[in-house]
């Protein structure tokens, strides 16, 4: 019976590790997976006596690979600091990029409101500009009597013909139009809206680099903090081979040992994961060529403390976050839409002046028999004109006021949905604030158990190589310094993640009131730079 259940857990340990290798690594672990698939398969079909003394599966090549792996890693990653990175993430996030070209594309449609107020001048031309012109006139007096015709002809036929040159040119100054005004108060709150959201996206952006950043830090700390864990494992594994040898321990004692060795190695498979897909996702976020992967090069610590009381922050919050202004900002712009709109159909009054020129050189009436002859001629005629323009649409049918409450409808949407966004903004602040006080009671306990947890397993172990203690006890408390280390590294996390979400949903820019490291330059302006 020892002998089937020790064999059952060896094949367990081995398809394990390997099923994981095979989901994470692509150096050359197929192959091994498949290797021990097909061992412990082999062993399932057509089992073996046990025997103590034949040789035990050997961790050290799976850790080579993991190794060579993480060596991959560093090798094509760039070290970053979380400053370096929120930089580089402003600068070449193409989401940015994006809202920038919004910010330009609302900035001349100011523009182009404003220059209303500004005269128009055009040049205009008859047809043909410059060229010739052919005329041919008929008259047929069908309804004179014969009696009266007299010397006159019934059908007369004349002809025209000259080389033309007609300009003109127009001036046009809107002095008093009601709707211009509102329409530029509307292009302006539109563009406000849009610095806003740009504003949210390099907000979304720096969190999204703060959390990710912080993520790979903790995923570095377990894998260091297990590979140490793990280099305690296989020495007392190596101890207790050499035990069984000359039958100092059992079977069960070496095996139990074996098992937490592969089940550790399989959680660092696990981290190395986690932290290749976290380093892409930092690289993604920073726009790194499509070779690199980004790391930290700063070790997990906690960053900062915010200062603030829970009702502070959810009043500077509420002032500041910009979701709640873009949506008031989107709803004074449709209120000057609508007014812009009833306005369209009052009087508009303009200074206008125009002037021309009419050249012509040839002939014109002459009888279509004859030659022209000595009536060719050159005429020059100039004209011009200033004075007061008037237009007023009396009546459109009701459109406009249509469109005018339409808009104003659309600006009681936008508040509306301005005050959802301040009962959201509530809500983050406090979950965040409660995470992040919860989680500096969690970092404490987690550390103080990490402490205890480590002196356990030194005890432990101590106890055992003297005799007076058995390998569960050592098994026990190395189970607990592995989930002491986890619950450290999450915790911390947590920590760290409330902090720099507590910056985000106060609308606060990093390293304006103390911890989080600064970004260095208000982010509109660092993009402007880096564009030009």
């Amino acid at each position: 019976m020892a002998s089937s259940a020790q064999q059952r857990l060896r094949k367990w340990s081995i398809a394990t590790l390997a099923i994981a290798f095979a989901q994470t690594s692509q150096l050359n672990t197929a192959s091994l997976a498949a290797d021990w698939g097909r061992s412990a398969q082999t062993q399932e079909l057509t089992p073996l006596p046990f025997n103590p003394s034949s040789a035990a599966p050997d961790p050290g090549p799976l850790v080579d690979t993991l190794n060579s792996l993480q060596e991959l890693v560093r090798s094509k990653a760039v070290d970053l600091s979380l400053s370096e990175a929120i930089r580089l993430g402003l600068e070449n996030n193409p989401r940015l990029l994006e809202a920038f070209s919004t910010i330009q594309q609302f900035e001349w449609q100011l523009i182009a409101a404003q220059r209303q107020w500004y005269p128009t001048l055009q040049l205009s031309n008859g047809v043909p500009f410059a060229g010739y012109q052919w005329g041919t006139f008929v008259r047929n007096a069908y309804a004179l009597p014969g009696a009266r015709l007299g010397d006159q002809q019934r059908q007369v036929a004349t002809k025209s013909q000259a080389l033309a040159l007609q300009s003109g040119a127009s001036v046009n100054w809107t002095m008093l139009d009601l709707s211009r005004q509102p329409n530029i108060n509307a292009a302006s709150e539109a563009l406000r809206q849009q610095k806003y959201l740009f504003d949210i996206s390099a907000r979304n952006i720096i969190l999204e680099i703060q959390q990710e950043y912080f993520a790979i830090q903790s995923s570095q700390l377990l894998i260091d903090n297990f590979q140490q864990i793990y280099a305690i494992n296989r020495q007392q594994l190596s101890m207790l081979e050499a035990q069984q040898s000359v039958g100092m321990v059992t079977v069960l004692d070496v095996e139990q040992t074996r098992s937490q060795l592969f089940s550790q190695l399989s959680q660092l498979v696990d981290f190395t994961n986690r932290y290749i897909q976290q380093s892409a996702r930092l690289a993604e976020s920073l726009a790194l060529p499509a070779d690199s992967l980004a790391i930290p090069s700063e070790r997990a610590r906690l960053q900062g403390e915010w200062t603030l009381s829970l009702q502070d922050t959810i009043d500077q919050a509420r002032r500041q976050r910009e979701e709640i202004l873009a949506s008031l900002a989107a709803a004074e712009a449709a209120d000057w839409s609508g007014i812009a709109a009833l306005r369209s159909t009052l009087p508009v009054v303009s200074l206008v002046g125009t002037g021309g020129l009419n050249l012509l050189n040839g002939y014109e009436s002459v009888a279509v028999p004859e030659d022209p002859g000595e009536r060719y001629a050159l005429s020059r005629q100039w004209s011009a004109a200033a004075g007061i323009g008037f237009t007023w649409s009396i009546f459109d049918g009701g459109i406009q006021a249509a469109n005018a409450q339409a808009l104003r409808a659309q600006a009681r949407e936008q508040r509306a949905r301005a005050m959802t966004s301040e009962l959201q903004v509530t809500q983050q602040v406090r979950s965040s604030y409660a995470k992040l006080r919860t989680a500096r009671v969690a970092v404490e306990s987690a550390e103080q158990a990490y402490r205890s947890a480590e002196l356990a397993q030194e005890a432990a172990r101590a106890r055992f190589q003297v005799g007076v203690g058995d390998i569960t006890s050592v098994v026990q408390t190395i189970q607990q310094l592995s989930q002491s280390v986890q619950q450290r590294a999450n915790a911390m996390l947590n920590y760290n993640s409330a902090v720099v979400e507590l910056y985000r949903f106060s609308s606060t820019w990093p390293g304006d009131s103390g911890g989080v490291p600064p970004s260095g330059v208000n982010p509109e302006e660092q993009h402007r730079r880096s564009r030009c």
